[in-house]
């Protein structure tokens, strides 16, 4: 890795956020229009954009990626519901709060700034690894969705309780099974399965919606750190170092332990250090908790790209 090649890739991210932070605190965008970029971008550019990565990797490639799949599942999921565990025992994050602190290290903003940093330094197959990583946070969102909506309404008892909690479950698997994020790498895996070619035609179509992504995504990250004020506190260091640490260092043993020797594990460890998944600011604000602290984080943790990046890389040679 040098220098020039880690400054040509980074450079056009922190640009593109610069200008939707500036647009931010310009007003230029209000927050539906925000909120439309983001869909846009999460909701159609990437999921194309991911569809066309998962069918361009060789079926003989695909079916060897069974290990590395559990070891992402392991490290999304896993890590999720044991960080909730422990987390809800210390009395200042109980409730809500140790959702947000374990939704904060078990997912990234890999499907935001995967495409944009990795394809540059590593090639084509990043798109066939953000495809994988997206899989396995979306398998984490709407398990911590259920367990927000049923803490939020805690406090009820008796039958009417009880069909609340189903109906708040079934919501957040109906969500979670709505997503096109889901969606789109799955499709694309049972393509490549199926032993199906892309037309160049249709493959073309995906690839106009999908080349969208990077700036899109990243622009609107740039306008969600413009929306909130930032503060430097302990558990904002804390968040940010273990959103950069923890979750690459649960894959990195997972990867030994499973012995997984696949071309995409290197780039799989660099998205587990990217910064927290939009989505846990949005949840926090929802839910009234950890709001100003994943904030901060957010814009604490993308800047640790500059270090995150190259350290993981070089490590993981």
């Amino acid at each position: 890795m040098n220098i020039g090649g880690l400054v040509g890739a980074l450079l056009p991210v922190f640009f593109v956020l610069a200008l939707g932070y500036l647009a931010g605190k310009r007003s230029t965008f209000d927050p539906d229009q925000a909120a439309g970029l983001s869909k846009l971008a999460l909701g159609f550019a990437l999921p194309a954009s991911l569809f066309v990565g998962m069918t361009e990797i060789p079926r003989e490639l695909l079916l060897k990626q069974g290990r590395l799949v559990l070891a992402l599942i392991l490290a999304h999921v896993g890590l999720f519901l044991v960080a909730w565990f422990l987390l809800r025992r210390l009395k200042p994050l109980q409730g809500p709060a140790s959702i947000i602190w374990a939704l904060m290290l078990a997912t990234s903003a890999t499907p935001v700034f995967g495409i944009a940093v990795l394809q540059p330094l590593l090639g084509d197959t990043s798109a066939g690894t953000v495809g994988l990583v997206a899989l396995a946070i979306n398998l984490v969102v709407p398990a911590a969705i259920i367990l927000l909506e049923m803490g939020s309404s805690v406090s009820g008892v008796g039958p009417a309780a009880s069909s609340s909690h189903r109906a708040q479950v079934l919501s957040g698997l109906k969500s979670g099974l709505k997503s096109p994020l889901l969606w789109g790498p799955v499709l694309g895996i049972a393509v490549v399965l199926a032993g199906l070619r892309m037309p160049n035609d249709i493959a073309s179509c995906f690839e106009m919606i999908g080349s969208a992504t990077s700036g899109v995504a990243v622009f609107t990250v740039g306008l969600t750190l413009a929306a909130h004020a930032f503060h430097l506190s302990k558990a904002v260091l804390l968040g940010t170092l273990g959103r950069v640490t923890v979750q690459t260092a649960v894959l990195f043993a997972l990867l030994h332990l499973l012995h997984v020797q696949s071309p995409f594990a290197r780039e799989a460890l660099v998205c587990c250090s990217f910064p927290l998944a939009t989505i846990v600011v949005l949840l926090a604000a929802k839910y009234k908790a950890m709001e100003a602290e994943s904030a901060s984080a957010l814009l604490l943790s993308t800047l640790s790209l500059v270090a995150s990046v190259p350290i993981i890389i070089a490590v993981s040679r």
